[in-house]
């Protein structure tokens, strides 16, 4: 069988400014809104609101603010 090597992949300065720059804003962001749940859960909007009504939130301002820590924990201990 054939060995499997690595390949190297290189980026330009300015791509690799650019994954930086969102790395270090995904990684920052403490707050989710609603409409980002479907993403940080790989769910459907629908499948969340069916399956996960008593997700923990926030209310600022009118604004539902969920915390990804409070999340993780929620679904963990389900």
């Amino acid at each position: 069988m054939e060995e499997i090597k690595p390949v190297e992949m290189l980026l330009s300065e300015r791509q690799f400014q650019i994954l930086r720059d969102q790395v270090i804003k995904a990684a920052s962001r403490r707050w989710l809104r609603t409409k980002d749940l479907p993403n940080y859960l790989s769910m459907a909007d629908s499948t969340i609101r069916e399956n996960l009504p008593d997700l923990p939130f926030h209310m600022v301002g009118g604004t539902k603010l969920y915390d990804p820590q409070e999340i993780d924990d929620f679904i963990r201990n389900k």
